[in-house]
């Protein structure tokens, strides 16, 4: 465990360094985790470009200025774009790789428990499982030539890692058997198996490719609820476990502030070596486990890129 005196420590030492000329991508930081991790970034960082992709500039409008306040030296570019959409996603990596020549952070944070149950994007997947994994893969794909041009790229997903679970093989999109747990078990072991492809085929050794789980923290943000389209017994019971889910995120949860402490301390860290690597709540480095183990070894980060540049061209053939 990192202690957080530790995360502090560090984060206020690196802010000290004054370091200059970073190029940072947030995806996910209107609100939460996202937008606390953002808010120390941006002040550790000086004299640096910030993105930050979200669906209405004039809704973050408060949080610009804001983030203007912590630290007037850096620039906050607001990308306006959907990014459950693919086509967006593209779009907004167009106007980034058409104006830097590299990304040195890409932290993604977007999406939630999906309480309200399945609902489909007009390119035809299933907007949690895309905003959880297929938009933000789709980024770092994207993104990748402009981070191998960093000295020192970090990839940050936020999302589960360490939890990775066996999926359902002969449905790995969930169109037959979406639910709340099988969606949450796909999107984690798709995202390690595609962050160690990406680490397997990066011929510039440099990139640094971080899943991490949050562990439960108390964002104050209203959650999803769920509806009454599959029946009042499935909204009963769904209702009951959101709100137990609300009140254990409050008894126990990690602060909002320590979230951000501790996610903008591994974005920065020099600790990690090029590759692929999965860590706890608390910054630990995680063995891989059984089931990352057993479907890497049986092929499966080659089979889960296929499908998801399958998924990818179908998504965009949609429009």
């Amino acid at each position: 465990m990192v202690t957080y005196s530790t995360i502090v420590a560090s984060n206020a030492h690196f802010a000290e360094q004054h370091h200059l000329g970073r190029v940072c991508v947030f995806a996910g930081a209107t609100a939460g985790i996202g937008l606390a991790t953002l808010k120390k970034i941006a002040f550790m960082l000086h004299e640096s470009m910030f993105y930050i992709l979200g669906r209405s500039r004039s809704r973050f409008s408060d949080q610009l200025a804001g983030l203007t306040k912590i630290n007037p030296s850096n620039v906050y570019q607001f990308v306006e774009e959907e990014v459950s959409l693919m086509s967006a996603v593209d779009a907004a990596c167009h106007s980034i790789l058409t104006s830097e020549t590299k990304i040195d952070y890409l932290c993604m944070s977007s999406g939630g428990i999906p309480w309200q149950g399945p609902v489909y994007t007009k390119e035809g997947l299933e907007a949690n499982f895309a905003i959880s994994y297929f938009s933000r893969i789709r980024l770092v794909s994207n993104l990748l030539p402009l981070l191998q041009k960093s000295e020192q790229p970090h990839v940050l997903s936020i999302l589960n890692g360490t939890k990775e679970k066996r999926i359902k093989e002969d449905d790995i999109g969930l169109e037959k058997s979406w639910g709340i747990v099988p969606m949450i078990d796909h999107s984690t072991l798709l995202t390690s198996l595609a962050f160690d492809y990406l680490a397997t085929i990066d011929h510039s050794k440099r990139v640094v490719y971080l899943h991490v789980t949050p562990g439960l923290v108390n964002t104050g943000s209203r959650k999803q609820r769920p509806d009454t389209s599959k029946g009042w017994f499935r909204w009963l019971g769904l209702l009951i476990l959101s709100h137990i889910a609300d009140f254990m995120v409050r008894l126990t949860g990690m602060s909002l502030d320590e979230s951000g402490e501790r996610h903008a301390y591994v974005l920065t860290s020099g600790q990690f070596e090029p590759g692929s690597w999965r860590l706890d709540k608390l910054n630990d480095v995680i063995p891989d486990n059984d089931a990352v183990v057993s479907y890497r070894n049986a092929g499966w980060a080659d089979k889960i890129w296929n499908f998801t540049e399958r998924e990818w061209t179908r998504a965009l053939s949609a429009m």
